[in-house]
C-alpha cells in the first residue's frame, strides 16, 4: 500500500465530502439509525468546505497512489478566542472528521494524519486542542498522543 499524505486544498473537496459522508453513515449504521436528507447533508458539507477550507478548517488526507482515491482524513477547526492565561494567543483547536475507509484501517494512517494535524497546530502556535471521541480505537489513538478525558463541557440540545 503506497499512500500520499498531504494538507487538503480546494481540489480535494469532493474527496473530503465523500469521506465525511462515509463517516456519517458509519456512525448512523452503528447506532441503528437511518440517514434522512442525505443529499442535503452532502450539499451542506460541500458548502461549508468551500467556505472554510484553509481559513478556519484544515484537513489532512491520505490518498492511495494505486487508484488515486482518498482513503482517510483528519481535520481541525481553529477558533480565535479571547486570549487568557491558559491560552496566551487565544487560539483553540478542535480535532474533527477523523476517518479511514474500512479496507485501510489498522495500518497507522491516522497516526500519520494526527502527527500532521499536531505539527500544523504547533506551527500556528495553537496549544489548546480538544476533541470528542466515543470509538474505542480512536480513543486509543488520541491517548497515545497525550489526550486525556476531561468532563467539564455542557451542551444545549435543541
Amino acid at each position: 500500500m503506497d499512500l500520499i499524505y498531504k494538507k487538503a486544498d480546494i481540489n480535494d473537496i469532493d474527496d473530503l465530502v465523500d469521506l465525511k459522508m462515509k463517516q456519517n453513515l458509519f456512525f448512523i449504521n452503528r447506532d441503528g439509525l437511518i440517514m434522512e436528507n442525505e443529499n442535503i447533508v452532502r450539499e451542506n458539507i460541500k458548502r461549508i468546505l468551500l467556505q472554510e477550507l484553509n481559513k478556519t478548517m484544515y484537513f489532512f488526507i491520505a490518498t492511495d497512489k494505486e487508484n488515486n482515491r482518498a482513503v482517510a482524513c483528519s481535520g481541525v477547526i481553529v477558533h480565535q478566542m479571547i486570549p487568557s492565561d491558559s491560552s496566551i494567543n487565544g487560539k483553540k483547536a478542535y480535532i474533527t472528521s477523523v476517518y479511514t475507509d474500512e479496507d485501510y484501517r489498522c495500518n497507522g494512517i491516522q497516526n500519520i494524519l494526527m502527527e500532521m494535524n499536531l505539527r500544523f497546530l504547533k506551527d500556528i502556535e495553537c496549544n489548546k486542542i480538544e476533541l470528542d471521541a466515543s470509538n474505542p480505537p480512536a480513543i486509543k489513538l488520541y491517548e497515545k498522543f497525550g489526550f486525556k478525558k476531561h468532563n467539564i463541557k455542557y451542551i444545549l440540545k435543541s
